[in-house]
């Protein structure tokens, strides 16, 4: 059993550890650090108005034998300290909307920590935080069950933080992917979903469905398998990375529209054009602006098709088609999404409308389009509804 101690330091102290890279966020098990504008600029009030905020835990994991220099990790409090090093760092100013006490908003509204008047930066550096000191002897997992434990106060675990505790070669490949530019300049996943990890796990899904293909994912067993069985001797993972790399360095060619961007933000529809991507990449097909146009067609359809038009009377045998592709497509989008059986009907019918759809088809695309946006607004407009 490990001990601890209490103890204070000023942020002066904690600042010149952080940046000097003596104090560190292990992300190996720690939740991702994503605080709103708003939560960081609450914290600086908070000091700037002397008040206290919450205890930070900080574990001594090495000290180097010859010359003392120790690492200490940051337990619980990174999204704190980080903030607070924003600040300092002059790389957001105090918003008056986000601070709450009324002198505060007088005092330091819209000013940066190079703002403040020489008094409010000394008592800033010198603002005592409290510390909890975990004793070296602790061992990780010791730590990663104290990590676990202190956040259970805020809300469970969910799969893949647990996951996220691993270390291991796939668990690596999935935070690295996870960090492609990509996701965020398209603002594919939310605040909320990157601090619960859901882009990692995501990107673990594009490594299997890269690795076994489309496979059915309708509770966690694939993912913790792949994260223990491959924790070592990943031989694949080289191969593995670049093949999921290109297909993410691909996807922006498929962002054309608005209206496709909307489409593919969610995350069933995201995962079913990988699959249809990793189908190009086993073809050595490449994307051209036919399959684009395709793409276009089929949202667009989509985005007007619900599951009570009846154009039974109305369309012929070529829109019938295309009518009952988007049926399918629609229900395997709204139940059972990681089902296999609904997985591979999303994926056959997305690359049937891109690549494989017969001019007779094509040509039937823009009058079906045309009767269900009439039959859409002949709904809207029914006196009787």
């Amino acid at each position: 059993m490990f001990n601890f101690t209490d103890n204070r330091k000023s942020i002066k102290e904690i600042s010149s550890m952080f940046e000097g890279a003596s104090l560190i966020v292990d992300d190996t098990y720690q939740r991702r650090s994503v605080w709103s504008e708003k939560d960081k600029i609450r914290l600086v009030e908070t000091v700037l108005l002397n008040l206290i905020i919450p205890v930070l835990f900080f574990w001594k994991a090495d000290t180097d034998p010859e010359t003392g220099a120790s690492i200490t990790h940051i337990v619980d409090g990174q999204q704190r300290i980080k903030a607070i090093c924003s600040f300092i760092n002059n790389e957001f100013k105090l918003k008056p909307q986000f601070l709450l006490d009324e002198m505060a908003k007088k005092k330091y509204s819209n000013k940066y920590f190079r703002d403040l008047d020489a008094e409010d930066k000394k008592s800033f550096w010198n603002y005592q935080l409290m510390v909890i000191d975990i004793d070296p002897t602790a061992t990780r997992n010791d730590i990663i069950t104290m990590f676990n434990r202190l956040n259970l106060t805020d809300y469970n675990l969910n799969d893949q933080e647990k996951r996220n505790s691993m270390s291991g070669e796939f668990a690596a490949l999935a935070r690295e992917l996870s960090d492609a530019p990509i996701w965020e300049e398209r603002h594919l996943f939310t605040t909320k979903d990157v601090k619960r990890m859901k882009d990692i796990e995501f990107c673990a899904s594009l490594i299997l469905l890269y690795r076994k293909g489309i496979i059915d994912q309708t509770d966690q067993t694939a993912l913790n398998q792949a994260y223990e069985e491959l924790q070592s001797g990943y031989k694949d993972a080289e191969n593995d990375k670049y093949a999921v790399v290109a297909a993410i360095e691909l996807l922006p060619k498929f962002f054309i529209s608005e209206e496709v961007t909307k489409f593919l933000k969610k995350k069933t529809q995201l995962y079913t054009l990988f699959s249809v991507i990793f189908y190009m990449q086993r073809n050595s097909l490449s994307v051209s602006e036919i399959q684009l146009q395709n793409l276009q067609n089929f949202v667009d359809l989509y985005a007007v098709f619900n599951n009570d038009m009846d154009l039974a009377n109305q369309i012929d045998e070529n829109e019938k088609v295309l009518f009952d592709w988007l049926k399918k497509y629609k229900l395997a989008s709204s139940e059972g999404l990681n089902k296999h059986t609904n997985r591979m009907i999303r994926y056959n019918i997305m690359k049937d409308f891109m690549f494989t759809i017969s001019p007779t088809l094509g040509n039937a695309e823009q009058s079906l389009l045309t009767k269900m946006r009439a039959s859409t607004t002949a709904v809207v407009d029914d006196p009787e509804e």
